[in-house]
C-alpha cells in the first residue's frame, strides 16, 4: 500500500512539473530544436522552469522508490487515474477542450493501464525483497549492449517522428499539429530516464550503491532526461497540455514496462490469462496513440483565434484595416458615334488662319474639357493632315 501511495504521489508531482513547464515556456521566445544552445539558455534562465525541473526530479525519485517494491505494471493504474487530474487542470486552468476523438484516446489509455495491471494481480504477494535483490543484481551487471538497445531507439524515434512522420507542411491548406510527435519523442526519452532511474534505485535497495558510478545508469539517465525535458518544453510551448502530457504518459509507461522486462529481468507472465492481459495492455496503448488526431480541428481554433505559444488563452487577432478603393484611371471623353478620342500627341499645331482664342486661360480650360477649342467644336471635326 505504501508503494501504491508513492506511485500516485509521483503522478501528481509530474503534473505539477508539467504545468510549471507549460507556463514557463509560454513566457519565453520561441524554442527550437535546431538551435539547442539558444533554447537551453532560455530555459535555464527561467526560475519557473528550473522549479519545474526540481519538481520533476522529485517525481522521478518517488516513482523509482515505488518501483522497488512493486512491478511496473502494478503502478500503471495510478498514472491512469492521474490523467483525470490532468484533464481538470487543462480544462479549468488553460481553457482546453478535448475533442470527442481525444476523449476516446484518453479512455483507451486508461483501459490499457488497467488491463496491464490485471496481469500482475495474482503475483503481487510474491513480489518482495527477493525480487528487488534479484533485479538490483541484474541492474548492477547490465551489459552495455542492452543499455544501447534501449537508449538507441529512444534517440532515433524523435528524429524519425520529426523528419518523416509528423513534419509540418506549409501552404494555404496547412493545418496545425496536435503535438503527437512531441509527445511520443519526449515520452520515449522520459521513459528511458525512468528505466535507468529504476535501475539506480534497485541498486541502492540491493546494497550496491558503490557500483552506481561505474554503471551506465547515471549517465544515460542524464542524457535521456536532458533531451526529454527539452523536447517536452518545446512541445508544451506549441501545443496543448492535455494532448502532450497524455501522449507522454502512455508512451513513457509502455517504454518503461517493456524496457524493465528486457534490462532487469522483470518477469513477464507465463500463464495464458495474465500473458494475454499484458499483451492486450500493450496493444491498447499503441491503439491509444493511433486514436489521437494528428491535426487540430479548425472549428476548435476558429472562435478562439490563434493561440500564443505555450499559453492556454487566446491571443488577440490583428485588426484588419478596411481595403482602400483603388482610384480608377481617368478616361478621356469619347467622340460621338463611339469613335475613340483623338490622342493629344496626334494633334499638332494648327495651320495658318486657324481661329485661335486670344485668352490662354480659356484655351487651357477648353483643352481639359475636350469640348471646344476657340469657336470650333473638335468633337465634330475630323483632323487629317496630308
Amino acid at each position: 500500500m505504501h508503494a501504491v501511495v508513492l506511485a500516485c504521489a509521483a503522478q501528481v508531482v509530474y503534473i505539477v512539473a508539467y504545468v510549471l513547464f507549460k507556463t514557463a515556456a509560454g513566457r519565453m521566445s520561441p524554442l527550437s530544436g535546431r538551435h539547442p544552445l539558444h533554447a537551453a539558455g532560455l530555459l535555464v534562465r527561467s526560475p519557473r522552469w528550473l522549479a519545474g525541473l526540481a519538481v520533476l526530479m522529485a517525481g522521478f525519485g518517488l516513482s523509482a522508490t515505488a518501483l522497488v517494491a512493486l512491478p511496473v505494471a502494478a503502478t500503471l493504474p495510478a498514472y491512469g487515474l492521474g490523467l483525470v487530474l490532468l484533464l481538470a487542470v487543462g480544462m479549468s486552468g488553460f481553457g482546453e477542450r478535448p475533442t470527442s476523438r481525444e476523449w476516446l484516446a484518453v479512455l483507451i489509455t486508461v483501459a490499457a493501464m488497467v488491463t496491464a495491471a490485471l496481469s500482475v494481480l495474482p503475483g503481487l504477494p510474491g513480489h518482495g525483497g527477493a525480487a528487488s535483490h534479484r533485479i538490483g543484481a541484474a541492474a548492477a551487471a547490465l551489459p552495455l549492449w542492452k543499455a544501447a538497445l534501449v537508449c538507441g531507439p529512444s534517440l532515433a524515434v524523435p528524429l524519425w517522428m520529426f523528419c518523416v512522420r509528423d513534419r509540418a507542411v506549409g501552404g494555404r491548406h496547412a493545418r496545425p499539429l496536435t503535438g503527437i510527435a512531441y509527445g511520443i519523442g519526449a515520452g520515449v526519452l522520459l521513459g528511458a530516464t525512468e528505466v535507468f532511474g529504476q535501475g539506480m534505485a534497485m541498486m541502492f535497495a540491493a546494497g550496491r550503491a558503490a557500483d552506481v558510478p561505474s554503471s551506465p545508469h547515471p549517465y544515460l539517465f542524464l542524457l535521456a532526461g536532458v533531451l526529454g525535458v527539452g523536447l517536452l518544453s518545446i512541445g508544451l510551448q506549441r501545443c496543448r497540455l492535455t494532448v502532450i502530457v497524455t501522449v507522454v504518459t502512455v508512451t513513457a509507461k509502455t517504454h518503461l514496462l517493456l524496457s524493465a522486462t528486457l534490462l532487469y529481468a522483470e518477469p513477464w507472465p507465463r500463464e495464458a490469462g495474465p500473458f494475454w492481459l499484458r499483451a492486450a495492455g500493450v496493444g491498447l496503448a499503441v491503439l491509444a496513440l493511433l486514436a489521437f488526431p494528428r491535426h487540430e480541428r479548425r472549428a476548435l481554433l476558429a472562435p478562439r483565434g490563434r493561440t500564443s505559444p505555450g499559453s492556454g488563452g487566446p491571443r488577440e487577432r490583428p485588426a484588419v484595416l478596411p481595403s482602400r478603393p483603388h482610384p480608377r484611371p481617368a478616361v478621356p471623353p469619347s467622340r460621338p458615334g463611339g469613335a475613340p478620342p483623338v490622342p493629344p500627341s496626334e494633334i499638332s499645331a494648327p495651320p495658318g488662319g486657324w481661329p485661335v482664342a486670344p485668352d490662354r486661360e480659356r484655351n487651357r480650360e477648353t483643352r481639359q474639357s475636350g469640348t471646344e477649342l476657340g469657336s470650333v467644336n473638335l468633337g465634330n471635326v475630323k483632323i487629317e493632315w496630308r
